[in-house]
């Protein structure tokens, strides 16, 4: 009878042994379970980062287009301006600079008079 206490205790200590490990064990599943959780969220976020940079990377890349296509316009305008600014100047010394004479009496009946001509002359050297 002694050795069946001895062996009923040594085999309650060791049902109370496995029982404790599966607690254990349990504990670490619901651990590991709550962390793939965590990396299944976390893969979703990076998922969604990566989507929001490569939509933000296409909309600066379409900002740098339209600026870069702006700057060329203005560069354009700008060069043009400068052209018309030299042909204002080579137009007003050429009027300033000019000689009058008398008008032949076929260029009295068949051209404008000369205030006419000063007139268009003062309209085309007008600034741009």
């Amino acid at each position: 009878m002694r050795d069946t206490i001895i062996y009923l205790f040594f085999g309650a200590v060791i049902v109370g042994a496995i029982a404790i490990k599966q607690l254990e064990v349990t504990a670490a599943q619901a651990e590991a379970a709550r962390w793939r959780a965590k990396a299944a969220r976390a893969g979703a976020e990076m998922g969604q980062l990566r989507e929001n940079i490569a939509m933000w990377k296409a909309a600066n890349d379409r900002a740098n287009t339209a600026t870069q296509a702006l700057m060329v316009q203005a560069q354009a305008c700008l060069d043009r301006e400068t052209a018309a600014r030299a042909d204002a100047g080579r137009w007003q010394d050429i009027l300033t600079n000019m000689t009058l004479r008398s008008m032949s009496g076929a260029e009295a009946q068949g051209v404008p008079d000369d205030a006419t001509r000063r007139a268009l002359c003062a309209d085309l050297d007008r600034p741009l």
